[in-house]
């Protein structure tokens, strides 16, 4: 298993399958790069998977843009299965889920966050520029259905859009037995004014899970509090700039559409993984990288520290 020179375990990697999205997600920020490709090919992406575990790295997540745009979504994910890793899945926005979540399941998939802004149609719409509410709310059943358990519901929280409907969201998951999760509002890849524009804070959501949950415990990854309700429902709170703990509980590194990997998302350099899957496969060269890309993984809110982040007084990063 790798560890950085900060003591962190490396045990995950969180692959964009394409940059391309059917959304314009008001606050999307297109996971730090956007127009970075269509990703990698199958067999490439097998090949990273098999040196991946080889070095402990056993959990996968696929991403976007949007994963199910991809024709050979389906293949994608069985190489990554056959792999054998502890974990397999995958955030979406959910539009294709209805048609394609057996499949998925089929080929390995275990579980599936969803990208939910709101369960107002309208809002819906306004935020993602898609019509497509009712759709998704199809997928979601459709995953359930399928065994894509447990589905986690994505919700980041945006000033004026969606931040009364907490409440609203926790009914929702209860009811349907999903697992939710609040995201804070990052300020990667957004203009200045859109994020001071957008930005909630997370403090009324914080403080009614305090009211009404059983029992709190904290994630090991990027120190997450966890509020477990009466009725058995998890809700997660993903709060990286008032988490000092956030990037030293970090044990991810990061593959772009383009095949770079990466080891962060605030990362600006990494490793270009191309030359040594084309015009063959360097498995050698391929190790070398991943332990590469972790001696340079570092704990950005120490750099945010420094620069004087917070909430109330946004900077350029």
């Amino acid at each position: 298993m790798l560890v950085d020179r900060w003591g962190r375990i490396l045990d995950s990697l969180r692959i964009s399958l394409t940059s391309f999205c059917n959304y314009s997600c008001i606050y999307c920020h297109r996971e730090g790069f956007a127009n970075r490709g269509n990703g990698l090919k199958p067999d490439e992406y097998r090949a990273i998977a098999y040196v991946a575990t080889s070095l402990g790295i056993a959990r996968f997540k696929l991403t976007g843009g949007e994963p199910l745009l991809r024709r050979d979504v389906v293949d994608v994910v069985k190489v990554f299965s056959e792999a054998k890793p502890d974990d397999l899945s995958m955030t979406t926005n959910g539009f294709y889920l209805e048609e394609l979540a057996q499949k998925l399941v089929e080929a390995g998939l275990r579980r599936v966050n969803v990208n939910v802004p709101s369960l107002d149609r309208e809002r819906y719409k306004r935020i993602t520029k898609v019509d497509a509410l009712d759709k998704v709310l199809k997928g979601l059943r459709a995953a359930h259905d399928a065994g894509l358990e447990p589905i986690t519901i994505n919700v980041t929280v945006l000033k004026n859009f969606n931040d009364a409907e907490f409440a609203n969201f926790i009914n929702f998951a209860s009811q349907n037995g999903y697992r939710l999760r609040f995201i804070e509002l990052e300020p990667i890849s957004l203009p200045k004014p859109v994020f001071e524009e957008l930005y909630a804070s997370l403090n009324p959501v914080i403080d009614h899970l305090e009211r009404v949950s059983v029992r709190k415990y904290i994630r090991k990854l990027h120190a997450r509090p966890v509020y477990v309700l009466d009725t058995g429902i998890e809700v997660e709170i993903v709060r990286w700039t008032h988490n000092t703990a956030f990037c030293m509980g970090c044990t991810r590194v990061r593959l772009s559409a383009d095949g770079v990997l990466l080891p962060c998302i605030m990362a600006t350099k990494g490793v270009d993984l191309k030359p040594f899957l084309r015009p063959r496969i360097d498995m050698g060269r391929l190790r070398e990288s991943f332990i590469a890309v972790n001696g340079m993984r570092f704990p950005y809110n120490l750099l945010l520290e420094k620069r004087g982040f917070n909430a109330n007084k946004v900077v350029e990063i």
